[in-house]
């Protein structure tokens, strides 16, 4: 994790084990209503980016049907004003994880203009993935499923940092 990202995480989160736990609750009731019933939309849109169902499931990828507002300090968010709302938006919902920690939360708003938004307290703007060593080559990617096709695609043979716009 960068400093940048540390310093940024420790501005919004008061309370890191109620971020998490909040955080995991919403990656797993979005993960499951990816693979529930009505889910046709979302999944039409993976397919169309070239996710496979296989590598959805496995990256724990989800679905927010309707965008809700949550009190910000139940999330364990340190904001101003106490009355202040955390919205979880309509979207696809990718989870971040590395050593079975979760360490960023990011909707992606395919219905309303293919935008990405990072959860506040999540811990890192950038997802790193596959194997970064010396004479392998490392990509840069800005598209979050462009960056995780690859990823599917590539696994290990690269290192591929994703840093949603």
């Amino acid at each position: 994790m960068k400093n940048s990202d540390a310093n940024h995480s420790d501005r919004v989160v008061q309370n890191t084990e109620q971020w998490n736990r909040k955080a995991q609750a919403f990656v797993i009731r979005a993960h499951r209503h990816l693979w529930g019933k009505n889910s046709e939309s979302p999944l039409a849109y993976l397919f169309n980016r070239g996710i496979k169902n296989e590598f959805a499931k496995t990256k724990l990828l989800g679905w927010n049907k309707f965008t809700q507002e949550r009190p910000a300090e139940n999330w364990g968010l340190n904001r101003p004003d106490p009355d202040q709302k955390l919205n979880l938006d309509a979207g696809v919902v990718v989870p971040y994880i590395q050593d079975k920690q979760l360490e960023s939360v990011f909707i992606h708003q395919f219905e309303k203009g293919d935008r990405t938004i990072m959860l506040p307290g999540s811990r890192t703007h950038t997802l790193v993935f596959g194997n970064p060593d010396p004479g392998r080559p490392v990509i840069v990617l800005s598209d979050l499923f462009d960056g995780l096709f690859l990823v599917q695609e590539a696994g290990e043979q690269a290192g591929i940092l994703i840093h949603p716009d």
